[in-house]
């Protein structure tokens, strides 16, 4: 891997700020419950994982991408749909192909969320290739 041009562009302290105001496509809406005015966890992981990418896929080459393997969360404020969420991603660490983001999330109101993210940098297609791999071998 081009370890020493990704360690050049993504390194300790780059942020990102991210931006979106909620529509009701991110409330929780289940066959079992809803909450229609709130939004919900999974809209707010996806928001993560596509300020991430946002922020990290462009500085490396194009045969690469990033993946979470690990992501640890706390919601602890609920937003109203409508509001626009604010989310500011920070590289705290890079471990060869390895990068720890740190999650700050707000909204209008103050703080809603915290946490720290994992993501790995991995060729495309031997990602595709172990994907196959795995369907077959079941």
């Amino acid at each position: 891997m081009e370890v020493d041009i990704i360690k050049n562009k993504i390194t300790e302290g780059l942020s990102i700020t991210y931006q979106k105001q909620t529509t009701a496509s991110d409330a929780y809406v289940s066959n079992t419950s809803s909450i229609e005015n709130l939004v919900s966890t999974p809209a707010l992981l996806s928001m993560i994982v596509e300020a991430s990418c946002n922020m990290l896929d462009s500085l490396i080459p194009q045969q690469y991408l990033t993946v979470g393997n690990k992501l640890e969360l706390s919601h602890i404020n609920p937003t109203l749909v409508g509001d626009t969420i604010t989310l500011i991603l920070t590289v705290e660490k890079v471990d060869g192909n390895k990068i720890l983001l740190d999650i700050v999330g707000a909204d209008s109101n103050g703080r809603i969320c915290l946490g720290k993210y994992n993501k790995v940098i991995v060729e495309r297609n031997k990602l595709m290739e172990n994907a196959y791999k795995r369907s077959k071998d079941w």
